[in-house]
């Protein structure tokens, strides 16, 4: 087996570093094309948020955390998750109901 030229082995370290960074990015707008197709995937809106929470965007995550919510109103996670969201973004009270949602 001849042995691999440097270059080529370069080549692939330089191709992976470009590329493995806009992998998250590129599964956020996956799963939000398939949310647009299938609006009624509870599970969907649940991942999607915590893709978003994940990148930092936490008003998107909440509006994702609240899409799960109307569909599915018991949805003790997304009521969690919708917490943990709100208090990151400073709604206290809000915080409050969500995680008293969950547990109920």
């Amino acid at each position: 087996m001849a042995p691999v030229p440097l270059l080529a082995i370069v080549g692939i370290v330089v191709f992976l570093a470009i590329v493995i960074p806009l992998i998250p990015s590129l599964i956020l707008d996956m799963v939000g094309h398939i949310l647009q197709a299938r609006p009624d995937d509870v599970e969907g809106w649940v991942y999607y948020g915590s893709l978003l929470e994940k990148r930092g965007n936490n008003e998107a995550a909440a509006a994702a955390y609240r899409a799960a919510i109307k569909l599915l109103p018991n949805h003790s996670d997304a009521w969690e998750r919708l917490g943990n969201v709100l208090t990151k973004l400073g709604d206290f009270a809000g915080a409050d109901e969500a995680f008293w949602c969950a547990n109920y």
